[in-house]
């Protein structure tokens, strides 16, 4: 899998393509341009989507992350009074609200995953919705395909755990103004952000950093320290173990936010899939055409499948064991597709398959063969975890599957899953991920669509 790691600070952009596979991992290429405008505009956004080209070859760039700089981004601690993040994901927008310097309307936010010794506590990233989709909009019009959004808190998170697994200590950086973070076992537990002209105030400084290690207001700090740049004279003179963050030796070159950025989809576990949510999502939630055409034969499929994966169907099966796994297909049949009765289950499975075709036609769907796209979202399903899909249906034109998951983490692995299954030309868009507060599940469903620009999610 490739993932393209991009970042912005305000005299350049940077790009860091990535790939990993079970076997191997490593960068493919990095660049960097300089900024005309501060942050970038439209010319220099163009100008580093040439120079990504130049790395990734012809046709379609591989998904990609956008890290987001810390000066438009605010920090808060939230606590919740639930401990799980699926349910923490939904409930923390409401403790934003009149707590921000921007209007309610304008949130952007998401969490991070609550510290062990600190259930029910979040650090929620917010930033100005106008800013973020104006961003996003500029990116996809020079031709890249935008995955997620994130920041520079996550990307810096990512880019330490591929160094020092389970981290706890200090993390600093003064890459783009200056940001501090404080690990334990790998998770944020508090952050800070500073801009650039602080350094003329050390004190501040100081008494900032001693705030987000919760340390005393004097003396020498012996926490483990990972500094991403340099660190300004006031804490380098009371920082006793602090550690350069050193990139791979084919990443030497590369900016450590670009390169944290293109890490992210691989650390989704560690980041409880922080994604700032963009308009792209937003109107393809309010587009949704009235006219809907229901495949019930495909969960029917698709439980035909897990269910012969999970009693183990073999050649050698004797007939006793047949006859209880064609008792056991027809049982998930008959739930699927109330009041049809079963004599020749495959036969009418065929037969709604060939309905669905002349559905298509009608609607003009742009999809491969029904039961090839039956194959492509049953293998992507993840082998482990609790996840299953309810139900498969054209949303117009494009395929919605609807399902649920024992988390947030397996819903953007089965995402990812599909997104690599459909091939480059396809946008794979997580519409909805709704907590269930009675058994803890993620109810969600995800968007196919051929031909579509990519979204951040």
């Amino acid at each position: 899998m490739k993932s393209l790691g991009i970042s912005i600070t305000c005299h350049s952009l940077s790009a860091v393509l990535w790939e990993q596979t079970l076997f191997a991992s490593g960068m493919l290429g990095t660049c960097t341009v300089p900024c005309e405008e501060p942050f970038g505009g439209p010319g220099d956004i163009a100008r580093l989507a040439e120079e990504v080209h130049k790395i990734a070859g012809n046709g379609s760039l591989p998904p990609a992350v956008l890290s987001l700089p810390p000066a438009w981004t605010f920090l808060r601690r939230v606590t919740l009074p639930v401990p799980d993040l699926p349910r923490a994901k939904k409930m923390h927008i409401a403790e934003l609200e009149g707590n921000l310097p921007i209007e309610d309307e304008e949130i952007l936010s998401d969490i991070l995953p609550s510290p062990a010794e600190a259930p029910g506590t979040f650090l929620a990233i917010a930033a100005r919705r106008s800013s973020v989709e104006k961003t996003v909009a500029a990116f996809t019009a020079a031709g890249f395909r935008l995955d997620r959004a994130i920041t520079d808190h996550v990307s810096l998170l990512c880019a330490v755990l591929s160094m020092k697994d389970a981290f706890s200590g200090l993390v600093f950086s003064d890459w783009n103004d200056l940001t501090a973070l404080r690990l334990s076992g790998g998770t944020v537990v508090s952050a800070r952000q500073f801009p650039e002209s602080i350094s003329a105030a050390p004190e501040e400084l100081e008494n900032g950093i001693r705030e987000v290690l919760d340390a005393d207001a004097h003396g020498i700090l012996s926490h483990p320290s990972v500094v991403f740049g340099n660190l300004p004279p006031p804490l380098a003179d009371i920082l006793l173990h602090a550690e350069s963050f050193v990139l791979p030796d084919e990443a030497e070159d590369a900016s450590p936010l670009a390169y944290g950025a293109a890490l992210s989809p691989f650390y989704s576990k560690q980041t409880g899939g922080f994604s700032l949510r963009t308009s792209a999502e937003a109107e393809s939630e309010r587009a949704r055409h009235r006219f809907r055409v229901r495949i019930a034969a495909v969960a029917a499929a698709v439980a035909v499948l897990a269910a012969s994966g999970s009693i183990g169907i073999t050649r050698w099966a004797e007939t006793k064991k047949t006859a209880r796994i064609r008792t056991e297909i027809r049982k998930e049949f008959t739930e699927a597709v109330p009041g049809v009765k079963v004599k020749q289950e495959m036969a009418q499975i065929r037969e709604k398959i060939q309905s669905l075709k002349q559905q298509k036609k009608e609607l003009g769907a742009n999809f491969p063969e029904a039961t090839s796209m039956l194959g492509k979202v049953s293998r992507a399903l993840p082998g482990e975890g609790n996840i299953s899909v309810r139900e498969i249906s054209f949303d117009s034109g494009r395929l919605k599957v609807e399902g649920d998951a024992g988390s947030s983490q397996l819903v953007e692995t089965f995402r990812t899953a599909l997104l690599t299954a459909f091939g480059p030309e396809t946008s794979v868009t997580v519409q909805e991920a709704e907590g269930s507060a009675r058994n803890g599940n993620v109810r969600y469903t995800i968007l196919i669509e051929k031909g579509g620009e990519g979204r951040a999610s």
